[in-house]
């Protein structure tokens, strides 16, 4: 006999957007804008700094350079690192310039995951409480789930700029247990797509956690879901 939840915590990205194709299409556009050409291995070798961008901050690997006043003032910087990084030859404030052009493109071409509008609407008819728990920029959150058509059945979006901390660190969910003003965790399930940060956070934090694997890929790090899901419709058979 399945668990009883009241409320769902969603990643967004790779979990029910394809966030590859949209990283793909605005970094195009980004270069298309700063040197008037692109090519599918530069491209490429953007999306592959930019995982493991994101892996290594998510392991504490890549530091503050400095105590920052707010959290907008480090998001900027951690934004902007990733292209200072990918073009050696600019500064800070072309980085950032260069960031918000590729948010502003990251919404324009959404690809849904397969069945992601149609689970969202079960699970929402059925009175659960849907969260977007995510690293992801708050801008390009919104037009996501405006671009999927999905933005009705959420409950609330939360995101790392507003905790300023990421996925699976512990500021990340202190702070949003504090903004939807719940400290009973019991009737929580987390979805998501990568181990180290959903499955990891749900486990650190009292949470089931539900491994999104559409890939079908080996669980080769000790990180235990409760449930894995290859396909976003096998919601139904335990929700």
């Amino acid at each position: 006999m399945f668990k009883t939840y009241k409320k769902i915590l969603f990643d967004l990205d790779n979990t029910l957007i394809d966030d590859d194709e949209n990283r793909r299409y605005a970094f195009k556009q980004v270069l298309l804008n700063k040197k008037g050409k692109s090519s599918k291995e530069e491209i490429e070798r953007f999306i592959n700094l930019d995982n493991k961008f994101w892996s290594d901050r998510a392991k504490g690997k890549i530091k503050d350079p400095y105590e920052f006043k707010n959290n907008d003032e480090k998001t900027r910087w951690v934004r902007s690192k990733r292209f200072m990084d990918f073009f050696s030859d600019i500064t800070f404030e072309e980085a950032a310039e260069i960031n918000n052009y590729y948010i502003n493109n990251l919404g324009k071409i959404v690809v849904p995951i397969d069945n992601a509008k149609e689970v969202l609407e079960y699970l929402y008819n059925k009175d659960y409480q849907i969260y977007i728990v995510t690293n992801g920029p708050i801008k390009a959150i919104n037009d996501k789930l405006n671009g999927i058509r999905s933005k009705e059945y959420i409950k609330d979006i939360f995101s790392a700029e507003e905790a300023g901390s990421m996925k699976p660190n512990d500021t990340f969910f202190e702070k949003f247990f504090e903004k939807i003003k719940v400290n009973k965790k019991d009737d929580m399930l987390i979805i998501g797509d990568e181990l180290e940060k959903d499955v990891l956070g749900g486990n650190l934090h009292g949470i089931d956690s539900c491994w999104f694997n559409s890939k079908n890929e080996p669980n080769s790090l000790n990180i235990k879901p409760t449930y894995e899901i290859k396909n976003l419709i096998e919601l139904k058979k335990f929700l």
